[in-house]
This record gives C-alpha cells, sequence and structure tokens, in this order.
C-alpha cells in the first residue's frame, strides 16, 4: 500500500478567524475536521457511517448524487439503522465514498467496521475517517480507543486499501493540552482556547517563519501530539 503522511497547515490568524465564522462554537478538533472535509471532493453515491440527516457536518457532503446514511440509533434521522456489530444492509463494491466522522474510537472491533466499509466500497472508491488521538474519553456510548498514525497506517493496509494519507489534526502543542483538560465553566474554557490558540500561531510565526505548512525538524515534536487524525483510503 502507498503509504503517504501529509504535513498539516500551521496556524494563522486568517486561519483562525475563517474556522470562527464558518463552525462557531466547534471544538478546534471539529473545526480542523470540517476544514479538511472542505478539500475533498464527494461525487456519486456516498454512505455517511455513523450520521443522518441530523449530522453538524451534511453541509460539506453535497457534492455527492446520493447520501445514505447508518447509525445506530434514529436521534440522528440516518437512513438505515444498523445494531453496533451489525452488517451493512448493502451490496458489495455499492458506493463511491464513504465518510466516518468519530466513530470508530466508540466502537470495540473497529477492524470489522472497516471490513465491512472496504467491503461496500467499489474499486477506485474512497473511505474518509477521522478519529481523535490526544483527546479526553467521551463515551457515546463508549470510547475504546486511541490509535496512532503507524497503527492505523498498518490497519488499512490489512484491510486491503492500496492507498492511504493521513494528515495530523493539530493546531500546535498548547492547543492540544488545553483540548485534553478542556473541562469547566463553557466561557472560562473558550477562553482558555483562544489563549493557546493565539500561543501556538505565535511559536510558529516565531520558530517556523514563512513555512505555510508544519515539516521539518522544530515541527516534528509539534506533529507528535495531534488531537486526531484525518485518513483518505483509497480501495
Amino acid at each position: 500500500m502507498e503509504r503517504i503522511s501529509v504535513d498539516p497547515p500551521v496556524p494563522s490568524f486568517a486561519r483562525w478567524r475563517k474556522i470562527r465564522e464558518r463552525t462557531p462554537g466547534a471544538t478546534i478538533m471539529r473545526a480542523m475536521q470540517y476544514e479538511a472535509l472542505e478539500g475533498v471532493a464527494f461525487t456519486g453515491r456516498l454512505l455517511d457511517f455513523g450520521g443522518g440527516a441530523r449530522a453538524s457536518y451534511g453541509r460539506y457532503l453535497e457534492g455527492a448524487d446520493e447520501i445514505l446514511s447508518v447509525n445506530i440509533d434514529d436521534e440522528f434521522q440516518p437512513t438505515h439503522v444498523v445494531p453496533p456489530g451489525g452488517v451493512l444492509p448493502f451490496d458489495d463494491d455499492h458506493f463511491d465514498h464513504v465518510v466516518c466522522l468519530n466513530v470508530l474510537e466508540h466502537v470495540y472491533d473497529s477492524r470489522f467496521v472497516l471490513d465491512e466499509l472496504f467491503r461496500v466500497l467499489k474499486p477506485g472508491g474512497i473511505l474518509v475517517i477521522a478519529v481523535p488521538f490526544m483527546y479526553r474519553i467521551h463515551g457515546h456510548p463508549d470510547d475504546y480507543s486511541r490509535h496512532t498514525d503507524s497503527w492505523w497506517f498498518e490497519t488499512l493496509e490489512r484491510t486491503g486499501f492500496t492507498r492511504a494519507e493521513i494528515t495530523p489534526q493539530v493546531w500546535g502543542r498548547a492547543t492540544s493540552a488545553r483540548l485534553i483538560g478542556g473541562h469547566g465553566n463553557f466561557l472560562v474554557k473558550r477562553l482558555n482556547t483562544w489563549r493557546s490558540m493565539l500561543h501556538d500561531i505565535l511559536f510558529a510565526r516565531l520558530v517556523m517563519p514563512g513555512q505555510d505548512t508544519y515539516r521539518g525538524r522544530r515541527a516534528r515534536r509539534i506533529l507528535n501530539v495531534p488531537c486526531g487524525w484525518f485518513m483518505q483510503a483509497t480501495k
């Protein structure tokens, strides 16, 4: 399998402003996921695994011709309700794209799910995954795993994918630390998050002037503490 590690963009005031305007109230991890979704050209038939009509990211999937969705209950108004561990009610080689956002950390047997998503993808189809990494436990209804990018590359290859791109979802070290310990009063939490984001913007400007992505030796320690991963895997 072709393995591609993508250098994520460095933080900036312009990027911060755009994120706040586009996703007000969202955590920085979720905002970066939606930012990455904007760069995916969805076409054809799409499966939203773990979502539904009420999913907050629905507007980023609108390029697809047809959208079906699967969830374990009807809270998000999916087109299909499937119990945990259930086989997907679709034929092999059925979808051009499959999207799976913030779901696999809540699944005990994630390899079974990946096998099912691989099965329903057409040859050449693309699976888009977002999962947390440096992020607090959050049960929905439970929370089982945090995996490194090396684990994801190896697992996607063993599943049968021919190509995988993984991008660390990272604003900076201070912001990753804030996400781990981000409990408490909403206003205080929000102000502390903004302070951490500002710190990371200024640090990037000072240490990596002129760079538009995190890369090189000085960026390594930052890339080692992402709040999550954004992945695209081709069947």
